[in-house]
């Protein structure tokens, strides 16, 4: 994840202290969010594992909601853009349904695997209040995904992508939670992603597409 964009819930900081300062109280906050879960973690707890008073870290986030915020929205950016480089790849309609899922999911676990494990960042999908908050960062990763798909088959419905992105990201959450068991051979996220696959060969009637510049 990069914590060098600097988001902020109050203001963005131009100075380069301002800029490390928000960038160590986005470290400490994803750091206790692991470890704690969202629910088990305080603004005073992220501002001790920080190492900063308390009144710095409100200077640019007026609450943990609003950090919550932030680290979600760069995870999304993130993620997105990793889908949009994928969907521009020349040969990727010579790929077959499996192996385009397979690549987007991959593609999504090896950033989980960089940047470490997102657990909370489910936990936030599963508390309405938060999953509101940052509905805009989920649509943003929900369309870079659908893109990439409706570029294979220009005749998929608004319906059938959403059912594609939702099976696809609890594919992914599988590999997430999977990690660090892979010598044990495939695994359940990949049989996963293969059902995702079947899904779509189905609908589209091919496994193969010459994408659209749409």
């Amino acid at each position: 994840m990069n914590l060098d964009k600097y988001k902020t819930g109050r203001f963005k900081p131009l100075q380069a202290r301002g800029k490390e300062r928000v960038r160590v109280i986005l470290a400490a906050a994803l750091n206790e969010f692991k470890s704690k879960g969202v629910e088990g973690v305080t603004t005073n707890d992220i501002a001790k594992a920080a190492n900063i008073p308390i009144g710095s870290l409100y200077r640019y986030y007026p609450n943990k909601d609003a950090i919550i915020n932030a680290l979600v929205e760069l995870y999304s950016n993130d993620i997105s853009q990793l889908f949009l480089e994928i969907g521009q790849h020349p040969y990727l309609g010579g790929l077959s349904w499996d192996e385009v899922l397979l690549l987007l999911v991959e593609s999504w676990l090896d950033y989980s695997r960089l940047n470490g494990p997102f657990d909370f960042l489910y936990a936030v999908r599963a508390t309405p209040r938060l999953y509101q908050q940052n509905m805009y960062a989920w649509q943003n990763l929900r369309n870079s995904f659908c893109k990439v798909i409706k570029n294979r088959c220009p005749s998929l419905t608004v319906r059938q992508q959403e059912v594609c992105f939702s099976l696809t990201l609890a594919a992914a959450e599988m590999g997430i939670q999977e990690q660090g068991n892979r010598d044990r051979g495939p695994l359940p996220y990949q049989e996963a992603v293969g059902i995702v696959a079947r899904y779509m060969l189905n609908i589209c009637g091919h496994n193969h597409a010459t994408p659209t510049n749409a």
